[in-house]
């Protein structure tokens, strides 16, 4: 058996590159470390972006589709954890920026609070916040 250390990167498809990379440096914060082709052929077209130590790839679809993420894949999505204060602002201002938020935005869990919205290419992705305790309070 092969035993996985860690998750070396996300690949998030995108129809639109330019639209995909400002949503996720001007709303999510992140910054672009490399834009370019991709090494796994055809001229794969990628950004790669920071999360803080995490590496996030967009990679361009050959061909645009609109889709519902949902519909298509289910709650399959990708989840980020913020600070409790963003997670706070993303509930008030998601929607306000104009980003599309789920008809269920956000739920409480016993390890902490989720955030449910669309990226600018219609992938469901969260906002994790654990829950506050004297050893992760900010």
């Amino acid at each position: 058996m092969i035993k996985a250390k860690r998750i070396y990167h996300l690949g998030i498809p995108v129809d639109d590159m330019e639209r995909a990379v400002k949503f996720y440096t001007e709303v999510l914060g992140m910054v672009v470390t490399r834009k370019g082709t991709d090494d796994m052929g055809d001229g794969l077209s990628r950004a790669e972006l920071r999360a803080g130590n995490d590496i996030v790839d967009l990679f361009l679809r050959p061909r645009p589709r609109e889709r519902d993420a949902l519909q298509e894949s289910g709650a399959t999505h990708q989840a980020f954890e913020v600070s409790s204060e963003d997670f706070d602002l993303a509930v008030q201002k998601m929607a306000e920026w104009g980003v599309k938020v789920h008809t269920t935005p956000h739920v409480a869990r016993r390890t902490g609070r989720g955030f449910y919205f669309f990226d600018s290419e219609g992938n469901l992705l969260q906002l994790y916040a654990p829950l506050r305790t004297s050893a992760n309070q900010s």
